[in-house]
């Protein structure tokens, strides 16, 4: 049954990388400029990523050469392996602009005008939604695994019970692969660790017996962080169809897109819900009000990061509304849905950051207490990572500027490469 199910639920189309996607699209090579640093930055500028700027003329690539317009499908491979494209400017309506900036680009590197068939390609092709759709499961793939770092580190914070995130309950009770997935990542993170055991429990001092099982939002991380991960799977074969059978209306990429909103969503519902825990000594298991590490005093910690957080979660949800409820015609709208997405991404960004930047506090704190029982050997790793650029808060300080470089090295990917290979 395990594998009848992963054979429904498991993507076959590459989302890993934007090189990985360039191939599918016949693009051999890609210039190193194109990557994932700089992400933060580009959006918060009102400017296109290089890897989606790279990924939409990937997928122009491929419809030119479909359509046989060889010096235009050359171009766009000569523009990708010198370097990344031109700085586009974004915006989550205009979809017209950005066709126009790149044509501009191909006319300025060709130093000609485009023929009019090529034009028409620029204007009315699906490159651009699909593309963009492209990127945004490759980010969503991403902002996945990051949520499975910050239930990890929350779990250490927690000194949480691993019983639910044991291999038998998912491979042989509850064979989905998506939480197969999230389990594994979550042992593959806290692997070494003392302080999610019974004997850390006891160290700490909190906890008098053995405990049985964390709150809901912890325990059930597996199925809801893996119930994401098939929805985002699913989407990912929904714009694989509509880029190999080059759609003339991808509404796949536009029901898709809609789908994968909702399942983000979720993801960030449940990371502010295990967040809102960490500031609560009784719900925390004994870590002090407010993350505050000494005598409380006036500093009051997190509740306000936190509640920041919470206000995040809320304008995301407003973005899960279906484009079939607000467009005005029968057309798809696929670049709505992509475009839309993204913003639904950039939220989640800052709401896993804040996870992470309170579950390495709780970390701190506790380790502090116990040092001789170690956290596991990705959490360590990622901590470690987070504290090059944001310290330990122990009195008050102005909490925006920590708040954004936890977010920029969650968008840039420094906090993953740091927590290695994950599923």
């Amino acid at each position: 049954m395990y594998y009848k199910i992963q054979e429904m639920t498991t993507v076959r189309f590459p989302m890993d990388s934007a090189l990985d996607f360039a191939a599918a699209c016949g693009v051999t090579k890609l210039s190193e400029q194109i990557n994932q640093a700089g992400t933060r930055d580009a959006f918060q500028n009102g400017r296109l990523p290089s890897e989606a700027a790279a990924m939409i003329f990937c997928a122009l690539h491929r419809e030119a050469d479909r359509n046989q317009m060889g010096s235009l499908a050359e171009e766009i491979l000569r523009i990708l392996e010198q370097g990344a494209p031109e700085e586009i400017e974004f915006s989550f309506e205009e979809e017209d602009a950005i066709r126009r900036q790149a044509a501009s680009q191909l006319e300025r590197r060709r130093g000609a005008a485009l023929t009019e068939a090529e034009q028409q390609l620029l204007r009315e092709g699906t490159y651009l939604p699909i593309g963009l759709a492209a990127y945004a499961c490759l980010r969503a793939g991403r902002s996945i695994r990051m949520a499975d770092v910050a239930t990890a580190m929350n779990l250490e914070a927690i000194r949480g019970e691993l019983g639910a995130f044991d291999a038998r309950l998912h491979e042989l009770a509850r064979p989905f692969p998506g939480q197969i997935q999230c389990a594994a990542n979550v042992r593959c993170l806290t692997e070494g660790s003392k302080l999610v055991t019974e004997e850390g429990r006891r160290a700490y001092g909190y906890d008098k017996k053995p405990r049985v099982q964390d709150a809901i939002c912890v325990r059930a991380t597996p199925q809801t962080h893996g119930g994401v991960r098939d929805v985002f799977h699913w989407a990912c074969r929904q714009v694989q169809t509509d880029l190999l059978q080059q759609a003339e209306h991808p509404y796949r990429t536009e029901y898709a897109c809609n789908a994968l909103g909702t399942a983000l969503a979720d993801l960030a519902h449940i990371s502010e819900r295990r967040s809102f825990r960490l500031d609560e000594t009784k719900l925390s298991y004994g870590l002090p009000m407010n993350l505050v590490p000494d005598e409380l005093g006036i500093n009051y910690g997190f509740p306000i990061i936190q509640s920041t957080q919470a206000a995040e979660v809320a304008e995301l949800k407003l973005l899960t509304l279906p484009d079939a409820a607000v467009k005005c015609c029968r057309e798809s709208q696929p670049y709505s849905a992509a475009s839309r997405i993204l913003r639904i991404l950039m939220l989640l960004d800052r709401v896993l950051a804040v996870e992470i930047l309170m579950s390495a506090q709780g970390m701190d704190i506790v380790q502090a207490k116990i040092p001789d029982f170690p956290a596991g050997r990705g959490t360590s790793a990622v901590r470690a990572r987070l504290r090059q650029d944001v310290t330990l808060m122990d009195e008050n300080r102005f909490a925006a500027p920590d708040m954004q470089e936890a977010e920029r090295l969650v968008a840039d990917g420094f906090l993953a490469a740091a927590a290695g290979t994950l599923q």
